[in-house]
């Protein structure tokens, strides 16, 4: 399952002090092994989940993608991302 939520003031506070990661435009699959939170400070993407969840995110996105799934990520334009992985 993917999820995407709009954050408050206090969760983006938070949220701005998580490591940042960066990706050009490609395609790939990642093996979701643990739950993971990120919020998109640049670029788009479509991500599509093996869960069948396809999502288009972009700056402001607040998402979250379950563990235990195959998830392909489509960059069309370079992903910034503050992002935290859960148990």
């Amino acid at each position: 399952m993917i999820t995407i939520k709009n954050l408050n003031s206090t969760e983006l506070e938070e949220v701005t002090q998580w490591p940042i990661w960066t990706k050009e435009p490609c395609t790939f699959d990642h093996d979701q092994e643990k739950t993971e939170s990120f919020f998109i400070v640049d670029g788009q993407a479509t991500l599509t989940s093996s869960l069948g969840d396809k999502v288009n995110i972009s700056p402001g996105d607040f998402v979250t993608v379950q563990c235990d799934q195959i998830v392909t990520w489509e960059i069309h334009q370079s992903i910034k991302k503050h992002y935290k992985f859960f148990e």
